[in-house]
């Protein structure tokens, strides 16, 4: 009885990776939008907003070593994505913490950050700003499909009319960092190169 119920109404990864984005953010959700209206249409409208509903839901699942009452969001790259990131999250709230977005970050909010947004940024760009939180239990996002697979952690990629999430998962593990198994569950898991990544 419980496996029928298990079965009836999953999602699985092969299922996900169909879904338009802002159905993948509504099961990330658990299927209960938290935000506004305003928020929302903005999603429908805008590559952008619909990264920063990522990046909002995403705060939901990972669970940091040190756990503060304000989550610093630092930005670097792209500012079109910093405006609608600081827009749509700059205060909001979850898990009791409030959100606060910084961009364009300088290097001291790196050190301060507990996530950190690389938008737009070259290959040779993003192994820099990597460098500057390595060791450090900070998540790290980005946008293009060599992010994960070069340092990263959560790549958020464009694939086809959605957007797929990419985790590398050593890496996360290796700062301390704990990701839900709801969102792996729905991500594709790379690996660096050398360690059986492609």
């Amino acid at each position: 009885m419980a496996g029928a119920r298990q079965q009836e109404g999953a999602v699985t990864r092969a299922d996900a990776r169909r879904l338009p984005a802002r159905v993948v953010i509504v099961w990330l959700l658990g299927a209960v939008w938290t935000l506004s209206i305003p928020f929302a249409a903005a999603q429908s409208r805008d590559e952008r907003a619909v990264r920063a509903a990522y990046v909002y839901n995403l705060i939901k699942y990972v669970d940091w070593p040190a756990q503060q009452k304000e989550l610093t969001v630092a930005l670097v790259g792209d500012t079109a994505t910093g405006s609608v990131m600081e827009q749509l999250l700059n205060g909001r709230t979850s898990q009791g913490q409030t959100i606060r977005v910084v961009w364009p970050a300088a290097p001291e909010d790196l050190e301060r950050c507990s996530l950190l947004y690389v938008a737009g940024a070259s290959e040779g760009d993003t192994r820099k700003v990597l460098e500057r939180v390595k060791g450090r239990s900070v998540l790290t996002v980005g946008e293009n499909d060599a992010f994960a697979r070069e340092g990263g952690m959560v790549a958020l990629v464009n694939t086809g009319d959605h957007v797929q999430i990419e985790v590398n998962l050593e890496t996360v593990q290796g700062a301390g960092i704990r990701i839900s198994s709801r969102v792996l569950g729905l991500a594709t898991i790379v690996r660096p190169p050398g360690k059986g990544g492609n």
